[in-house]
């Protein structure tokens, strides 16, 4: 019956057929960017994500009366810095403090502009964020950091690490050996470029890996990045070094800095150095979120917006005015006894299965697209599992799930499309039906 009502109206269908083919194909890769972001931020598997809760981060700064080069500190200046860390570290509700010059924040979904290989095989690559640790400051304890079976302990990492060693998370071992056990490795930081049409990896340099830390992540929407820690060559404070304060578990993070901010500038002050700020590492990554949530941001967030309002208002005028064309029809239908629920389903049927044809031709068309010029939405930069066994990174699960995603959406607009026009026009009295022109 909806097979032969679709034929019977088939100039009409064909084209409702070609404007859902084409709003398929147009829209497929903005569901897929909205699909594998969402996947990423709310269902992927959580990596071991640091404990927040007890951490502060703190700001110092170097208060000078003359114009001096803002990377450079003197002996003494850097003993007032290591005063006021160590007066911090002596609070009883502190459990460590370590200056950095980096930490697990917003931006860890950077990846460093060189790749990391192994020392036997250059070709087998990887991205990677890139962070700095002072040695000898307690920095992966300090941070949450928590050292897998078979590595040094957090302890041992922050204080004994050889120039060339590096510490690297859990993925990155696993995706570069395929295993964890890697303590001892020797790895390769290589720059890639093309030469003779043929792409060339120039080694960089060589570091041993010295540790493996459990996978973790710096904001809400992130997965299993990759993760390289780096002992900074400068192996203490500049001018401008960051704090983290872990708090033991019975503190209270935002009591703890809602009672030190109003004296923390002529408490924590040595010479001319200053603990300018400090705050949670909870509101100060919100901030952080809220500043990187800029313009440019917006910006890109509208035209997706505008072409979603397109698409659904688009949908539903069309198949309004498809229905209000029908009323005689269900007018007739009604007069001869037709339930209204039969006659919705009638209706709602051909407008389903019209809408999954035309999704399946929308969805071919951009295959050729998708197949051809690798366009498909990259855990790594959307923030999947960026994991080989994952979905996100694999062609075919990719592009059959957010098809699938696809034509749901489209299905359930065309429901609210057709479910208030047909029901307008059913409740209508079989006479004036009859008479709606």
């Amino acid at each position: 019956m909806i097979l032969k009502s679709l034929w019977t109206h088939k100039k009409q269908n064909g084209w409702v057929f070609a404007e859902i083919a084409l709003i398929a194909g147009l829209s497929w890769f903005v569901v897929d960017y909205l699909v594998v972001t969402f996947y990423a931020t709310h269902l992927c598997i959580p990596a071991g994500e640091f404990e927040k809760d007890h951490l502060c981060v703190g700001q110092m700064d170097v208060v000078r009366s003359e114009s001096t080069s803002e990377d450079y500190v003197t002996s003494e200046e850097r003993r007032g810095i290591y005063v006021i860390r160590e007066k911090l570290a002596s609070l009883p509700e502190v459990a460590s403090v370590c200056l950095t010059p980096d930490y697990l924040g917003a931006d860890l979904n950077f990846y460093n502009w060189r790749t990391l290989a192994l020392a036997d095989d250059t070709t087998r690559t990887i991205g990677y964020s890139q962070f700095f640790y002072y040695q000898n400051e307690r920095f992966f304890e300090t941070q949450g950091l928590r050292a897998i079976e078979g590595s040094p302990d957090a302890e041992t990492l922050s204080r004994q690490i050889a120039p060339d060693g590096i510490v690297v998370t859990r993925s990155v071992a696993q995706r570069l050996f395929g295993h964890d056990q890697v303590v001892g490795k020797r790895v390769a930081m290589t720059d890639t470029r093309y030469a003779d049409g043929k792409i060339v990896h120039e080694v960089a340099g060589y570091h041993t890996i010295a540790g493996v830390v459990e996978d973790v992540k710096g904001a809400p929407n992130e997965r299993y990045p990759y993760v390289v820690f780096f002992p900074h060559p400068d192996n203490g404070a500049s001018a401008y070094s960051k704090l983290l304060v872990r708090l033991k578990p019975d503190a209270d993070a935002e009591d703890f800095v809602r009672r030190l901010t109003p004296t923390l500038t002529s408490d924590y002050r040595a010479g001319v150095c200053v603990l300018n700020n400090l705050e949670t590492y909870r509101q100060h990554y919100d901030n952080q979120v809220a500043h990187d949530y800029s313009m440019y941001t917006t910006l890109a967030t509208v035209p997706q917006v505008l072409f979603a309002i397109i698409v659904v208002l688009g949908t539903l005028g069309t198949f309004w005015l498809q229905i209000r064309k029908r009323t005689e029809d269900i007018g007739i239908m009604r007069s001869f006894g037709a339930k209204r629920r039969d006659i919705f389903l009638q209706i709602w049927g051909e407008a389903a299965l019209l809408t999954v044809l035309a999704c399946l031709a929308g969805c071919i068309v951009w295959f050729q697209f998708a197949i051809h010029w690798d366009v498909l939405s990259n855990g790594h930069a959307y923030g999947g599992s960026g994991l080989e066994r994952d979905w996100v990174v694999q062609f075919w699960p990719h592009f059959l799930i957010v098809s699938a995603v696809q034509c749901l959406l489209l299905l359930a607009i065309v429901t609210l499309a057709v479910m208030v026009p047909t029901f307008i026009a059913m409740y209508k009295r079989p006479v004036d039906a009859l008479r709606h022109e």
